[in-house]
């Protein structure tokens, strides 16, 4: 009798390469915008990235917020903003600020379930000045066993991205 090798599985992975996220803060009064980013080229988190930019806003202003999210190993860059704009029914993203008070952010954007998404939202500052963090996090929370995973809270799912930025408020 012969032996036939098994072929070798191979792992599939569908979480995107994600090299940069944009975060662009419009100040609704003036309508001036700035755009903070992260961005690490070859996608290695054990690596230094080759820029985070630290957020500094005004006090006691309101800002919208949109968020772009690339891969940019891609040529043309890919724009993976538009999948989860597609996919939003399995995407949420979380917002945490340290202190609390330092902004308070409001998610404006929801998916076909009436569910928060967070591309699009508004942040308050607060109207002292101070320094803090903002972690952005964005969960990937699909169907697990035909449960519905996605509450509009963090948990549950894996976490697609996780950073913090440094934040000031003048």
């Amino acid at each position: 009798m012969s032996c036939k090798k098994d072929d070798e599985i191979q792992p599939t992975d569908d979480n995107e390469l994600i090299t940069r996220v944009d975060l662009t803060f419009t100040d609704v009064a003036a309508k001036s915008s700035v755009t903070y980013s992260y961005q690490d080229k070859d996608g290695d988190p054990t690596t230094t990235p080759e820029k985070f930019d630290k957020i500094v806003l005004q006090k006691g202003l309101t800002y919208s917020v949109s968020i772009g999210v690339y891969d940019d190993t891609k040529s043309p860059v890919k724009d993976i903003t538009e999948e989860i704009a597609e996919e939003s029914d399995v995407h949420l993203f979380v917002f945490k600020t340290t202190p609390a008070a330092l902004l308070t952010i409001t998610i404006l954007d929801k998916d076909t379930n009436g569910l928060p998404i967070g591309l699009s939202s508004s942040v308050l500052t607060q109207s002292t000045p101070g320094t803090g963090k903002l972690n952005l996090l964005l969960k990937h929370q699909p169907e697990l066993n035909g449960a519905i995973v996605k509450t509009g809270q963090e948990a549950g799912g894996s976490t697609d991205i996780d950073l913090s930025f440094d934040v000031e408020v003048k």
